[in-house]
């Protein structure tokens, strides 16, 4: 108890420190995949670059996604801290890019969809280290597998983004055509028939 305070004051605040301290924060990585220089693929792979990387560490990133998974099932304090930090920013990050690159003045319902997507293929991966491990361990087996992934990922969420630009396309209304004027020889006021007289006797 006498480091825990001499260190980091209290048991809260420890705890806190597990959360961040051995990986950093996502948050971190916002100012990287943000920048206006980078093309989407990129920004897509900066992103999964920097969330994928504490997975060189095996073992210990294990660890820390227990730790997290345990904060979801019984949450304190320092979920929602984990929430605006680590979740919120980072996915409203990525949504302002994806509004960036898909040309919309603000993010819809179908946009947020699409953010959550493309930013859970990472949570996803980490949520399922021991799925991986137990099914086709060489896939984490070491950094080199493990930077294979966000290039992979980067592509897949490529394909995401090009199949919601498509949607999009699709969804627009057909712009009305113009109604033909009509030509120079027709009137719009019916002709009368005259009939003929007969001039037989």
């Amino acid at each position: 108890m006498a480091s825990v305070s001499y260190y980091f004051g209290d048991k809260a605040a420890l705890y806190a420190a597990l959360f961040s301290a051995p990986f950093g924060s996502l948050q971190s990585l916002v100012p990287d995949f943000m920048r206006p220089c980078l093309s989407l693929r990129a920004a897509l792979h900066c992103f999964y670059q920097g969330a994928l990387g504490p997975l060189h560490d095996g073992e210990m990133a294990r660890q820390v996604v227990r730790l997290h998974i345990r904060e979801m099932l019984e949450p304190t304090a320092q979920w929602q801290i984990e929430l605006a930090k680590d979740v919120r920013a980072p996915n409203e990050a990525m949504a302002a890019l994806l509004c960036r690159h898909l040309g919309l003045p603000q993010a819809d319902d179908d946009l947020h969809r699409l953010t959550l997507t493309v930013t859970g293929l990472a949570f996803q991966l980490w949520s399922h280290q021991e799925v991986v491990c137990a099914m086709q361990p060489q896939l984490l087996a070491s950094p080199a597998a493990v930077d294979q992934w966000a290039e992979r990922l980067a592509d897949y969420a490529m394909t995401m983004v090009a199949t919601e630009r498509r949607r999009r396309t699709r969804a627009q209304p057909a712009t009305p055509s113009a109604p033909a004027s009509p030509s120079p020889s027709t009137s719009s006021t019916p002709r009368r028939r005259t009939a003929r007289r007969s001039t037989a006797p």
